[in-house]
Order: C-alpha cells, then structure tokens, then sequence
C-alpha cells in the first residue's frame, strides 16, 4: 500500500510540493489555514507556474490526523517547535522531513519529536501564495534531503522516494552544510521585505545589489570562522568566492547576477515579503538573526545582517518600508 502523506503547514511550497505528489499519485492532504483549505475543497488548489496552469482536486483539512507515514513540515521556522509538540501529541511513528530555511530546524524538530524521526530537506525553489486556493511556482527545483543525525539514517530512502518523482532530489551526506548553504541566499530576504521591492527590481538596483553582496559576505566569513562550513556546489562555491574576493571585485563580478532569472517586471517576493504582505510573523531571526547571533558568540561584528535585521522587525512591526536610499544610509553602503 503507498505511504499516506501528510503536508503539515500548507502555504505556497507545501500546496506546491503536494499538488505534485498528488498527481503523481501518492496518498497525500495538505493541512493548511482555513481560508486556504475551504478554497481547496471548494473549487480545487489551481496551480500556475512554468507549465499551463492547471487545477489539482486533492484531500485538505484544518487538523492534522495521525495516520500518516511521513509528515512534510512546511511550516515557517518560527513555527516548527510548536508545530512538532502537535506532531508528538499524535499516536503515530511518521517520519517528520524539516523543510525550512534556516539551520535550526532539524535540531529544533528532534528535541519534541526524537532524533530518530527526523529527516531534512532543504528546499532550493520559490513559489508564490497568491490568494486562498491558488499558489505558483517561479523557479526551478532541487530537493536535497539527509539524515541530520545517525539515528535517522535508515528513513531517508523513503523520503527519496516519494520526493524523486516529483522534483529533481538528491542525497546529501551532510545536510547541516546544504542549510548553512541556502541560508547565505535567504539573508537577502531581508532586502526585499524592508524595500517592499520584488527580487527582480530590488536586486537590479545598483546599491541594493552592492548591500547583498556585503551581506552575504559577511554571512559566510562568520559561518566560516565558527566553524560552520557550507556545501560544495555550485552555488556555494560562488558564496565563497563572494567572500574570498575583495569587496568592488565581488560587486562588480556577482551584483549584475543576484537577480537571477528574476525579469525587471517580475513581481515575485520571497518568502519574508510573503509573510510581511498576509500580516504573518518574521523569520528574519531564523535568517539574518542566524548570523547575528553567531558573530556574537564568536565576537565578530555582523554590521549589515545585524542592521538588515533591525530595520526588518521594525518594518514588521510598523508596515512602513523603507525607500532603498533609506536603507542604504541607514547601514552606510
């Protein structure tokens, strides 16, 4: 019998991922808001992205039930450890797979729910909740998923399984370095939700590129020099490079790049400008918080995360962005 699937916080990439599993024909139901939820069982989840848009009529609730085999935890991070003390309340063994930005969610995760049980995943793809029962995807994908601790080694297979048909996936030894990874791109989310710019006009910005370049560099000489290293792809290589290289030669080499495949026109936000716009918390202390936090410990100074992450929880707290003169005065790039 196939595994049953729950997509516990079911926001843009949790409908996304099981919209896909859905098609694929995996036991699946997303649990997400109720707005999102009534939409779904009303008229269906319509999904827009690379391919024609197209309408996925799949199961969706409020509550999580406790016949799942594997729990896909999709909530933000800020939300993971009481989103697991749910996860632990249920009689049931299901692997939990942590699909967060960030780098505390496996630890977070294994705290409430055992070691044992958890397998990551980080997520290299963007996608968009655009109003209840409607999400789109904007970019590619590629999954890496991993066992973050020994005693969760032998779920990983699964979890390969169900996830390989659906996006490029692939295993990898050491997830803790693909999240230290992802998180040096996610410390520009900041950027986006303090400007209240999208990425493709934000990033094409000649100072708001030269201020995401500083960030991430600072980003990975302080994961670097407290031991935190990152993976070895492509686009890590490139973070260390950014890093390794003087200042005017990084801007001048990576800034014309950060945009990405994002068009001026583009109007995607990522994730932190998502939640700004619903009215929904901040995981900025997930993100530029992260490295705040370490350079503290280690007695490094973090200058630009430390002023991006400022000027965001000001901004959540107040709805006033600010203009990316403002921005860039205020941290003096």
């Amino acid at each position: 019998m196939p595994e049953t699937v729950a997509v516990f916080g079911a926001g843009a990439i949790g409908s996304l991922v099981g919209a896909r599993l859905h098609e694929s024909g995996a036991r699946v139901c997303l649990v997400g808001r109720k707005d999102h939820v009534d939409a779904i069982r009303a008229k269906g989840l319509l999904v827009n992205g690379p391919d024609n848009p197209r309408l996925v009529r799949l199961p969706a609730t409020t509550t999580l039930a406790d016949d799942a085999d594997i729990v896909l935890l999709t909530v933000k991070s800020q939300d993971v450890q009481p989103a697991c003390h749910e996860i632990a309340g249920l009689h049931s063994n299901a692997t939990v797979v942590t699909m967060q930005n960030g780098v505390r969610s496996d630890t977070g995760a294994a705290a409430i729910i055992g070691r044992d049980r958890i397998v990551g995943c980080v997520l290299n793809l963007s996608a968009t909740y655009l109003e209840p029962g409607v999400v789109e995807q904007n970019t590619g994908a590629l999954l890496q998923v991993g066992a973050p601790f020994p005693e969760s080694a032998d779920r990983v297979e699964a979890v390969l399984a169900l996830l390989s048909p659906i996006m490029k996936t692939e295993h990898v030894p050491e997830i803790a370095r693909a999240r230290w990874t992802k998180l040096m791109a996610n410390l520009n989310n900041a950027i986006m939700a303090i400007t209240g710019l999208p990425i493709g006009k934000a990033l094409r910005h000649r100072g708001l590129a030269r201020l995401a370049i500083a960030t991430i560099r600072e980003g990975v000489r302080t994961a670097q020099a407290g031991g935190y290293a990152l993976d070895q792809s492509r686009r890590a290589r490139t973070f260390r490079a950014m890093a390794l290289l003087p200042f005017a030669i990084s801007s001048r080499l990576f800034g014309p790049r950060l945009a990405g495949g994002f068009p001026p026109d583009s109007t995607y936000g990522p994730s932190t400008l998502q939640s700004l716009r619903r009215g929904s918390s901040s995981e900025l202390d997930y993100l530029n918080g992260e490295i705040v936090t370490l350079g503290e410990r280690i007695g490094r100074p973090t200058p630009y995360n430390a002023g991006l992450l400022e000027a965001g929880h000001a901004v959540f707290e107040t709805h006033r962005p600010l203009t990316p003169e403002d921005l860039l005065q205020k941290l003096r790039l």
